[in-house]
């Protein structure tokens, strides 16, 4: 990169990477580096790639989803069929917790198909519909009412979600690890500073130690 040329986003993220690549590696050459600082460079190295990981399982799993999903909807746009049903009575409020109860009103309905198969059941309808309203209805290879086919975009949706689960997730088992990580070692240094300090603090500020070392006076 020229002298005075701007640093990209990039280059901005690759250059830590880099230096924590040669601290991991050993191949750090600031004289100050510590046993710690290879540490935060290892785990902060595993957590880099435990994201990736993270990354392409989260595609792999959106593509699975969306590959079963596509399928499921082929068949289903191949075996379900979409009729006119009659009603054969008046509406009447859905009833919470059963097939129809989706807060709206049904009414008997009969329907025919295949050619000389009829059928029946609750079919879903305006509140003012009466007796002999034509609604239409989706039914199976054999007559048997059953919900429209998978959309497409319905597909697509359901795979993007699953994949940004199974990334969150993942991702957040990686971040955590790498937390739980950060700490012990931020505990084992502190722990270190203090056990130093107890040595040196005395000498500095003229203090009588607690427990004199052998020799002294």
């Amino acid at each position: 990169m020229a002298p005075g040329a701007p640093r990209t986003t990039g280059d901005a993220l690759r250059s830590p990477l880099r230096r924590h690549i040669r601290r991991a590696a050993g191949r750090e050459t600031n004289p100050l580096s510590r046993r710690s600082d290879v540490q935060r460079s290892r785990i902060a190295i595993a957590l880099t790639l435990a994201l990736a990981v993270s990354l392409a399982l989260a595609m792999l799993t959106a593509l699975d989803v969306l590959r079963i999903d596509q399928r499921q909807a082929r068949y289903e746009g191949q075996h379900r069929h979409r009729t006119m049903a009659t009603t054969v009575a008046a509406p009447v409020p859905d009833v919470p917790g059963t097939r129809t109860g989706t807060g709206g009103f049904h009414a008997q309905a009969v329907w025919q198909f295949p050619l000389a198969t009829y059928g029946s059941g609750p079919v879903e309808v305006a509140p003012t519909a009466g007796a002999g309203t034509e609604v239409a209805v989706w039914v199976d290879d054999h007559g048997r009412a059953v919900s429209a086919p998978l959309p497409g975009t319905e597909a697509v949706t359901r795979a993007v979600l699953a994949g940004a689960g199974a990334m969150v997730a993942l991702s957040g088992v990686a971040l955590t690890g790498y937390l739980l990580g950060r700490r012990v070692i931020d505990r084992t240094v502190s722990a270190a500073w203090e056990t130093e300090w107890e040595g040196v603090e005395p000498r500095w500020s003229g203090r009588p130690r607690h427990h004199p070392e052998v020799g002294d006076q």
